[in-house]
């Protein structure tokens, strides 16, 4: 390999196309707050009014799950069947790339599924609900009484149709806008005497609809459709439907007997009550291509415009903005990128003097730009992943520099000519280097190959340490020792080594010689190579005691986040209206109002928030009995002390009421910390088990709440009619159900087109009659066979005469995962407690109480601990491979086995210390520490290939020679501690954060890879001396030495010098 030295201008041009490149990626990239992660999750919505959880299972449910397994690509599914709705979860598999394939092949499917039941919707696909909101707008009424929703709607509306507008807007959705529909609300009294029932006039109603086509007519040259007139287009236009015509009365319309009125859905299937008062919520978001900082510029400029179209009592305001978070995280991460690069400067500056700092400390910014050109290309983009991974490779990038600039430095002050010093640098170094480059990027491949979303979270970070290398390894063997040869100084007369240790040297020049610490750390290999194994036993000590202490760890997925921002969850019994959940939310507004930390809170009643982090769930769509809060704190320090005080502050106040206070959780999202999942056929069963386990959960200190997704106790009105005497009457059973529902529900009868929108015409009865049960029994029943009473009206039947009305419970939700029933305990816990310390509490309790299932009926887990499962396990599977590649690596560098062994015995040990700074510090093992720890790994190898190849082309070394051995450690000591002391120094800024999330992977390698430095020095030198060192006899001994056989890869090195 030939460097750059003798072309100068192609350096330059060089160095131009990084500059230009980089910055150019700087500015082009898109910016995010958190990686990018494909949508393998879609959700199915199909509603059933007034179907029972029992009969939108059987109905509905298991007839979708059977034709969506049918799609291989998917690998779970997860449904619950509630009160009129069934609410299906599809999960890919993680393998799956091409999500828009498997969700058209999705849509196929549902859409073959023609049999369900009169009454219900069509299924609504929906596979836009795991990103994150980028801006949400709150639409918000001040005027007197209540909101008038059609002029919210419409302006909500309007809003909508300008963020689509904008470029690189992705999806824009509505939150807290009830349905709209036309109310024909029937007199029943009126209704009564004309021998009518809701039913008939909403088929009157639907039969004067006539949006179909009445055909066509063809001739010869001319084709024409016939339509006939009388679609609706107005309210008018349904007063005037013909009812009934009699000589007495005359014609009756509906307008006669109904008050025909443009309204919204009562109750309301949602609402948003945003700090205060009631409004509408509009929520965009932003497509990943597109940078959120210019985005939201121009989001804003649409805002300032929109807000003078608005009359004065309505106000739009941001109630969320992620460009702000956004800038601070990306922010923060730029200030602890700058640091490390300063600490890493000063650390080159004290142990190679300035001039070489400055030519070794330009890999920097030149590997930084370079390595965001790369991953501009690969189409990432800058968001906390990326930049941590820059972090992560400000010490590393840097180690091919160091040992590049120092080893010329070294050539330059014993007299080499400059050319000389730069070509047997270059030939030395290029394939230790390489193959140390290459053994590093292998450790890092698992956390990009890692299929799903907890390796996409994380694959930002291995890209950007990876494109760092590449390039901090092309630059190191170009322009960095071209540099080093043009600029350090040089001797003018030859020295050997030796002589050059005892001369002055002034540590700004050539770096800190610390001639007391040298002798001491020659004294003590020179102990170690007389006591090798002993040596070898005392070095991997520390490293053996880290890897049992791993056992004392607690395991952890991903750590909380730290933010502003917590959200509450407040589910009331089953059986509570959306006006009761609207009053509690009244009343717990009103508490939070009083502190002085609040900044904002924003109330979701009957659905889910808009989601505004992208951990969260949503999935309690047309739930009248939970309310979902997101509150804004003053701080990080306010959410904490928030969250602690309104948890025991609102269960105190509200025992009814399960509330959640939660903080907002980094990683792929789970429903509950603590899961367990109970499977089998009888739903009986299953809720006396999932009881049993309820109870024993309930009783571990750290768990503050618990539920189970078989709900009980939901009442339900039963009505039980005589069918005998229903007969007589001509009323069938469904007939019955037919009229009760119009008469409670109402039901659809045609429909108005305005532009764009359909708006429903829902036929109904008196809200007095719908009530509560008083108003039930006293409905009137119309039978076809009627009589006339003595004033001429027709007669009807009361509910009461033909039916025994009950209220009874009945199973409020069935929850069902890969088409079995399941009943699953979600345990909430507290804050400061690490799921797996509850976990495992909870298991013991039930192991304690000899809790077994009956026979047909399984166990398993979910929760954090499932998630943590499947992704260090989908790690993993990718590490064995990639280990087969590191040892084909290494054995190709040094041509033996042996000297690969004691590498990777290196590695191992590096592993065990960096548990062993964990568990010094205290910290948990998370998912990210396992993947710093893999980096690790990569990084001690690093050393043990300096050292061995130092050792092993040094003939004197390799006979067994004491003094040769450590020579040679003692000559890339300083390689070796200058590029350790980097490393620990780029990750001192996380070591040091506030945040949960850095400080343990940080301590992790920069822990591990100080203490590595004794596996280094102690263990690996002593094992070339005892496994790799010839054994000569005499007579070899006196034979002149031999160079060592080249191995392969040497072989092409030579070959293309």
């Amino acid at each position: 390999m030939r460097s750059l030295y003798n072309y100068p201008r192609l350096i330059i041009l060089l160095l131009l196309l990084i500059l230009v490149a980089g910055s150019a990626a700087v500015t082009t990239m898109p910016r995010l707050e958190d990686p990018h992660m494909e949508n393998r999750v879609a959700f199915v919505i199909t509603r059933f009014p007034g179907a029972s959880a029992e009969r939108v299972e059987a109905l509905i449910t298991e007839k979708l799950e059977r034709k969506i397994r049918e799609v291989s690509e998917v690998d779970d599914i997860s449904s619950a069947s509630r009160l009129g709705l069934s609410f299906i979860t599809i999960e890919m598999k993680d393998e799956v790339t091409d999500v828009d394939r498997v969700s058209s092949l999705l849509r196929d499917k549902i859409n073959e599924v023609t049999d369900l039941p009169p009454g219900s919707l069509p299924p609504v696909y929906d596979d836009d609900r795991l990103y994150s909101l980028t801006s949400i707008i709150g639409l918000v009424w001040h005027g007197e009484g209540t909101p008038n929703y059609a002029i919210l709607g419409r302006h909500a509306r309007e809003l909508e149709t300008r963020l689509s507008n904008v470029a690189g807007t992705d999806f824009v959705r509505t939150f807290g806008l009830p349905s709209e529909e036309i109310s024909v609300t029937l007199d029943d009294d009126m209704l009564a005497a004309m021998g009518m029932s809701a039913a008939d006039v909403a088929n009157r109603i639907f039969a004067a609809d006539s949006k179909n086509t009445a055909g066509t007519v063809s001739g010869a040259s001319n084709r024409y459709v016939v339509q006939v007139s009388g679609a609706f287009d107005s309210l008018e236009r349904i007063r005037t439907i013909p009812l009934t015509t009699s000589a007495e009365t005359g014609m009756a319309t509906v307008g006669d007997v109904a008050k025909i009125e443009r309204t919204h859905r009562d109750p309301p299937d949602s609402l948003a009550y945003l700090s205060g008062d009631y409004g509408v919520v509009v929520g965009a978001r932003m497509l990943e291509t597109s940078r959120i900082d210019t985005w939201m510029d121009t989001v804003h400029a649409v805002l300032d415009d929109y807000q003078t179209t608005l009359p004065e009592n309505i106000t739009a305001d941001v109630l969320f903005d992620q460009a702000k978070y956004t800038n601070e995280r990306l922010s923060d991460l730029m200030d602890n990128l700058i640091y490390g690069a300063i600490i890493v400067m000063v650390t080159l500056l004290v142990t190679l003097g300035w001039k070489a700092s400055i030519i070794a400390g330009s890999i920097l910014p030149l590997a930084a730009l370079a390595a965001l050109a790369a991953l501009n290309i690969f189409g990432f983009q800058i968001e906390q992943m990326v930049v941590t991974g820059l972090i992560v490779a400000l010490g590393i990038m840097v180690d091919n520099a160091i040992v590049v600039t120092d080893d010329v430095q070294s050539r330059l002050l014993r007299g080499e000519r400059r050319s000389q010093a730069v070509a047997r640098t270059v030939a030395k170094l290029w394939l230790p280097l390489m193959g140390s480059t290459i053994t590093t990027i292998i450790a890092f491949m698992p956390i990009i190959l890692m299929p799903g979303n907890a390796g996409e979270f994380v694959g930002g970070i291995s890209a950007s340490v990876i494109a760092a290398l590449v390039a901090s390894y092309i630059i190191s063997f170009t322009i960095i020792v071209a540099m080093a040869g043009r600029v350090l100084g040089k001797n003018t007369s030859p020295q050997t080594s030796d002589s050059l240790d005892e001369s002055p040297r002034t540590w700004w020049n050539e770096g800190v010689n610390a001639k007391p610490v040298r002798l001491a750390f020659r004294r003590s290999l020179g102990w170690s190579m007389a006591h090798p194994k002993l040596s070898m036993l005392m070095a991997s000590a520390l490293p053996i005691f880290g890897i049992f202490s791993a056992s004392t760890l607690t395991e952890q997925f991903f750590p909380p986040a730290d933010r502003d921002q917590f959200h509450i969850e407040m589910t009331l019994p089953t059986q509570a209206s959306i006006e009761e959940t609207r009053a509690l939310v009244e009343d717990v507004h009103a508490m939070l109002s009083a502190d002085p930390d609040l900044l904002s809170a924003h109330w979701y009643i009957g659905q889910s928030a808009a989601k505004f982090y992208y951990n969260l769930i949503s999935n309690r769509d047309g739930a009248a009995n939970y309310a979902q809060a997101m509150i804004t704190a003053t701080s990080d320090e306010a959410t904490n002390r928030m969250i602690d005080v309104y948890q025991d502050k609102l269960d105190r106040a509200y025992p009814h009421v399960q509330t959640l206070v939660r903080k907002l959780e980094q990683g792929p999202p789970y429903d509950a910390p603590v899961e367990l999942r109970l499977h089998g056929p009888d739903l009986e069963t299953l809720r006396d088990l999932g009881e049993q386990v309820r109870q024993v959960m309930a009783t571990v200190p750290s768990v503050i709440h618990t539920r189970t997704s078989l709900e009980v106790g939901r009442p339900e009105i039963r009505v039980e009619a005589d069918e005998r005497a229903a007969a007589t009457l001509g009323l069938d059973l469904r007939a019955v159900a037919d009229q009760l529902r119009a008469a409670v529900d109402g039901v659809q009868g045609g429909s108005i087109i305005e532009e764009t929108e359909e708006i429903p015409v829902r036929v109904r009865t008196s809200a007095d009659n719908r009530s509560d049960i008083a108003g039930l029994r006293e409905l009137e029943l119309v039978p076809p066979v009627r009589g006339r009473a003595a004033d001429g009206s027709f007669t009807s039947v009361p509910l009461t005469a033909l039916a025994r009305i009950d209220v009874t419970p009945s199973v409020g939700s069935i929850a069902r995962r890969n088409g079995e029933r399941i009943n699953t305990i979600q345990g909430f816990i507290l804050p400061d407690v690490l799921p797996e310390t509850a976990f495992a509490e909870i298991t013991k309790r039930l192991e304690d109480a000899n809790f077994q299932v009956p026979p047909g009926y399984s166990i398993d887990f979910g929760g954090e601990s499932e998630e943590r499962n499947k992704a260090v396990g989908k790690l993993m599977a990718q590490a064995g491979v990639l280990a087969v590649l590191m040892v084909i690596a290494i054995v190709l560098t040094f041509d033996s086995f042996r000297l690969a062994s004691i590498t990777f015995a290196s590695a191992i040990q590096a592993a065990g210390l960096g548990l062993l700074a964990l568990w010094v510090f205290n910290y948990p093992l998370g998912f990210v520490v396992i993947v710093g720890l893999m980096g690790l790994v990569g990084l001690a190898i690093n050393a043990s290939i300096v050292i061995l190849s130092e050792l092993k082309n040094d003939p004197a070394a390799r006979s067994g020679d004491n003094e040769a051995i450590i020579h040679g450690v003692l000559s890339t000591g300083r390689h070796i501690i200058s590029t350790t002391l980097t490393t620990v120094g780029g990750f001192m800024p996380l070591i040091l954060s506030p945040s949960q999330f850095w400080p343990p992977f940080a301590v992790a390698i920069a822990g591990g890879a100080f203490l590595t430095m004794l596996v280094s020095f102690y263990f690996a030198p002593a094992a070339f001396k005892l496994f790799v060192c010839e054994k000569p006899t005499q007579k070899k001994a006196n034979a002149p030495q031999t160079p060592p056989h080249p191995g392969p890869i040497e072989l092409l090195s030579r070959a293309g010098e």
